[in-house]
């Protein structure tokens, strides 16, 4: 399965807005020379989020550095919030529909990513659990694209769960 750049982040626990920046800047510089920013943090206001172009050309995600006062809105939700999120966003809303990042204490700890995916709507679990991935790598293992059989084996190897 192939993804779409930017990718919805989102910080479930409190992460400090040094530990944000720092691992924003992280993933934008660990691409390969791409150089793009390709987490975008999310709030709940769809309207601030990347918007489609109608050109079809790519957004971005959230520069650094982040507003000092910046705090999460997601802190203390669930994945289950999360997926609602994802589902619920309208069509000009620019991120991908499938996988997202999750910044939970592990994050605070060491600058890691959950990276995480959605199930088929039609399967009761809405989340087919998270991986854990340093923020350098993270856009990297994205941008080349996940296809089901790669995730379930990633899964299977090192299957994470949230440290809320």
């Amino acid at each position: 399965m192939s993804t779409r750049p930017p990718f919805a982040l989102f910080a479930l626990t409190d992460v400090s807005t040094e530990t944000l920046n720092w691992v924003l800047q992280e993933a934008h510089d660990g691409q390969g020379g791409v150089g793009s920013w390709w987490w975008y943090l999310a709030t709940l206001d769809y309207h601030v989020a990347p918007q489609r172009k109608p050109d079809g050309t790519g957004q971005v995600g959230t520069p650094v550095p982040i507003d000092p006062s910046f705090s999460s809105p997601f802190v203390g939700k669930s994945l289950e919030d999360v997926a609602h999120w994802l589902r619920g966003k309208p069509q000009s809303v620019d991120v991908d529909d499938r996988y997202f990042g999750v910044l939970d204490k592990q994050a605070e700890k060491s600058g890691k990513i959950a990276i995480c995916r959605l199930n088929d709507p039609k399967v009761e679990e809405e989340v087919a659990w998270c991986i854990l991935n340093d923020a350098d790598y993270s856009t990297l293992f994205l941008a080349g694209g996940v296809s089901d059989v790669e995730w379930e084996e990633l899964v299977s190897l090192q299957k994470y769960t949230l440290e809320l």
